[in-house]
């Protein structure tokens, strides 16, 4: 099969008005997908929306909705009822940095709720349906960070090691029905995530595009469980597998520290 074949018609991509997700949906358009564009921002995803349709020529529907809010979920399978959605690409998230102390409880809240309730939430509604059809895909957004507890990261660490974990966990349950899953574990890369996470300079790290770790992403899908994108990425990942956990809590702590506006 085509990946349009095997993956489409329509793919649903969260946290699409910009970055990563904004890139998961003009790359899969190209690749011959439908989208659906889910975000909280209306004019971002009605300019990603227009440039889809221009670039393309590939349908788009908008679905404007807040998957932190009670809901927000709900909406989206509600307004994405009529399609046949193929692959579902969960990468909708934001971070905070600095001391767990100095971070808002509530805003804790939020990001655990759409990092990690909101795919469950979504996931649990569109994988019977690519179960029954016997092909399709799933996509976590997971993150470097996921890999070892980070301290000034703590919560948002925590978020993307479950991310990571259920993704890796349903490729293997799903295979077997035809149904691909993948977990993306970027580093640092150049999209708005630093500045919602307050962190004012991610020095060496930050060297990756939206653009590169999408690409990789869609070479990943159907051939592993997850991927970690770029080559430090990777020994860091690796490293944190063999090193002792303190040394590597340690390492992590000190290539944060001084980078966040709240410490």
């Amino acid at each position: 099969m085509t990946f349009a074949e095997r993956y489409g018609p329509w793919a649903l991509v969260t946290g699409a008005s910009s970055g990563i997700g904004a890139e998961f949906a003009r790359q899969l358009a190209g690749r011959g997908l439908d989208i659906v564009l889910v975000a909280r921002r209306p004019d971002r995803l009605e300019a990603v929306s227009e440039d889809i349709r221009t670039t393309t020529g590939r349908a788009t529907r908008i679905i404007n909705s807040d998957l932190t809010a009670e809901g927000g979920c709900q909406r989206v399978i509600e307004e994405s009822a009529d399609l046949e959605v193929g692959l579902l690409v969960n990468n909708a998230g934001f971070g905070m940095s600095g001391g767990y102390h100095q971070l808002e409880p509530e805003r804790q809240v939020q990001m655990t709720v759409l990092n990690c309730v909101a795919p469950v939430l979504l996931t649990n509604h569109y994988l019977p349906k690519l179960k029954e059809r016997g092909r399709g895909g799933l996509i976590f957004l997971a993150s470097l960070a996921g890999y070892q507890a980070t301290a000034s990261f703590a919560t948002y660490g925590a978020t993307k090691a479950f991310a990571l974990m259920i993704g890796e966990a349903l490729w293997k349950e799903c295979r077997e029905y035809g149904v691909n899953a993948l977990a993306v574990s970027p580093g640092f890369t150049q999209t708005e995530f630093t500045d919602v996470a307050n962190i004012r300079d991610a020095g060496l790290y930050r060297t990756a595009t939206a653009d590169s770790v999408v690409r990789a992403s869609l070479r990943h899908l159907g051939r592993r469980p997850s991927f970690v994108h770029g080559p430090i990425n990777k020994l860091l990942a690796f490293a944190s597998r063999f090193l002792p956990r303190r040394a590597v809590i340690a390492i992590t702590h000190a290539s944060l520290r001084g980078r966040s506006n709240l410490e």
